[in-house]
This record gives structure tokens, sequence and C-alpha cells, in this order.
């Protein structure tokens, strides 16, 4: 009897995942900005394996995907603005541009990193890349939670 009871509470539990996830996707709509920069994650983990092991071939393609994605983020617009005032707009997109300006700035000082095979830098770059996505992404992503 325990053993149906759990057997049957887990077979519920998986089965409210699917709705979990499309009741966040409801509330959250998926957007090309969403695609960008989940490509640009997978981008980035790449580009800290190569890292890992000094393959600058693999690491220069990671970066150089990393850098057209965030030109192409450039033209789209935070799904969070849709919650702000309309007053509030032109400044979250000012601080929306000088986030990535930030970034492509530290894509251009790895690539001199890169060309140098400094690893050091390349490794504190890397760093800072992941800081500065973490706070931009706080402050930029709309709470759906």
């Amino acid at each position: 009897m325990k053993h149906t009871i759990k057997k049957a509470a887990f077979t519920l539990g998986l089965l409210a995942l699917p709705m979990a996830a499309s009741a966040h996707s409801n509330h959250c709509e998926d957007t090309q900005l969403g695609e960008q920069m989940k490509s640009l994650k997978d981008s980035f983990k790449t580009y800290r394996q190569a890292l890992s092991e000094e393959d600058w071939q693999q690491m220069a393609a990671a970066r150089g995907d990393m850098q057209k994605l965030a030109k192409a983020a450039a033209d789209e617009r935070p799904l969070k603005l849709h919650d702000l005032p309309a007053e509030q707009h032109p400044q979250m997109m000012q601080d929306y541009q000088q986030g990535l300006d930030r970034l492509n700035n530290l894509f251009n000082q790895l690539a001199e990193a890169e060309q140098t095979q400094d690893t050091d830098t390349a490794t504190d770059l890397v760093g800072m890349i992941g800081k500065h996505s973490k706070q931009s992404h706080e402050s930029m992503r709309k709470d759906c939670d």
C-alpha cells in the first residue's frame, strides 16, 4: 500500500513538471533576446572549457560567437521593459546598452589576450565577464516566478 501511494505521488509529481514549465512559459514568453542570451551562455561555457584546455582556436571561435550574439542583442528590448512605466524606458534602455558596451569591451580585451596567448589575463577576463553577465542579468531580467 505504501509503495503504491509513493508511486502514485511520484507519477503525479512527474506529470506536474510539464505543467509548471508551461505556466512559466506562458507567464514569461520566450523572446529573441532570451534565445540569444541562452546561446551566449552556451558559447561562454564552450569558451571556459577551451580555456581550461588552452585551445586558442576554439576560444577564438567561441568568443566570435559571443560577440555576434551580443551585437544582435543590441537590437532587442528586455522583456522587463514592459513592466516599467513609459518614463523609465529610456533609462533602462540606456543601462541595457551600457551593459552590452561593457560586455563588448571585455570581449575585445579577451581577443587581445588570445592573440598573445596570455592564459592568466584570459582567465581574469572570463571571471569579469561572468560577474558582469550575472549582474546584468539580475538587473534586466523580468521576474517571472
